[in-house]
Formats: structure tokens, C-alpha cells, sequence
């Protein structure tokens, strides 16, 4: 497989998981494991984005692309040319390999990809039981809320003209829990 390089959110999860400190890329009262969602769920594609990652006091933007195919996700970052890090999942395990040393877990940046891209019902099922996510959608836009134990921690608004796809135009990601935000321009190849 070749990979292009392209601006996308895992550079934003990088420079996040610089600023926002855990031993654990998981914090069971702010983010939910590790979601168990088969990349096919996601269809098979390759996508280039550009994404910005904001935080409290900073700002970072990257290039990705992300390929799914053969049941397997990659996704591979970089910024002005430097490889950041490349990350497979295949539904179970992630495999991530950290060109610099302040690449975010691989698990948290699936994480939120999956939470971004994953059919409504497909993450509803892998998320654990005191999480929730629900979706309100009207002419002028699509929002998805995803909550534990009713308090919301993650909103994701599509573009208005998104039908169901996340893989076009801009996305908006908001971790209010972890203090980060995420903004997406995904072109679909």
C-alpha cells in the first residue's frame, strides 16, 4: 500500500496528547476504552485530511491519510514533510509507531476517528455500557453527542450537506472532557 501524506486529526491528537497528560490513553471517567468496531464497519476507502488540533493555549495542524481495506485501518500523519506516526488497527489491537516523541496514543486517536466515522449503530454497540451517543440531524447541520452517564463529552458536527458520510468536507470534533478540539478537511480519493 502507498500512503500520501495529507492534513488530518491525528496530527490534532498528536499536539493534544502533548498538552493533556495521562499514564493511561484511556480515562474511564473522561474517554471509553478502546471501541471493538471492525474497520470494514467503516467501508473500504482512502481519504486525505488536513486537520488542526486546538487546545487550551495552542494549535497545531498536520496532513493524514487513511486508507481501510482487507479489514485493516492505516492512517499515517505528518507535518511539513515528517512522518509523526503511523497507526493500523484491525478492529481489536492497534499498532502504532511513533516517529517523534510526542505522538498521542494510537488507541485514543482510533478512538476518535471511530467515534467520528463509525455508523451510528456500530458505535452505539461498541461503546461500553454507561456511555451513550446520539445523533440529531436537520437541514442545517448533523450533530453527534456522545455521553457517559448523561453527561456529554463529545459533540462531532458534519458539514449541512453531509448525507451520512464524514469523509467530505469539514468536521468539527470537541473532546470537552480532555479540553481538545478537532477540525477535519477530509477529501475521499
Amino acid at each position: 500500500m502507498r500512503l500520501r501524506p495529507i492534513s488530518c486529526f491525528p496530527l490534532v491528537i498528536l499536539c493534544l496528547c502533548a498538552c493533556v497528560t495521562s499514564s493511561s490513553p484511556f480515562e474511564p471517567e473522561l474517554a471509553p476504552q478502546l471501541l471493538a468496531i471492525a474497520p470494514g464497519a467503516l467501508g473500504e476507502r482512502t481519504v486525505e485530511q488536513r486537520l488542526v488540533i486546538r487546545w487550551p493555549g495552542g494549535e497545531r495542524s498536520m496532513d493524514a491519510v487513511l486508507e481501510i481495506a482487507g479489514g485493516k485501518l492505516q492512517l499515517v500523519m505528518m507535518s511539513f514533510g515528517m512522518r509523526l506516526m503511523s497507526v493500523e488497527y484491525d478492529g481489536e489491537t492497534v499498532s502504532a509507531t511513533r516517529h517523534v516523541p510526542s505522538a498521542p496514543p494510537g488507541e485514543r486517536m482510533i478512538n476518535d476517528l471511530l467515534m467520528i466515522a463509525a455508523p451510528l449503530e456500530a458505535l452505539r454497540q461498541a461503546l461500553p455500557a454507561n456511555w451513550s451517543v446520539t445523533e440529531n440531524r436537520d437541514n442545517a447541520f448533523r450533530r453527534r453527542e456522545v455521553a457517559r452517564d448523561g453527561a456529554t463529552r463529545v459533540v462531532i458536527d458534519y458539514p449541512a450537506n453531509a448525507t451520512d458520510s464524514p469523509w467530505r468536507g469539514r468536521v468539527e470534533f470537541s473532546h470537552r472532557a480532555l479540553g481538545y478540539q478537532l477540525i477535519l478537511d477530509s477529501h475521499e480519493l
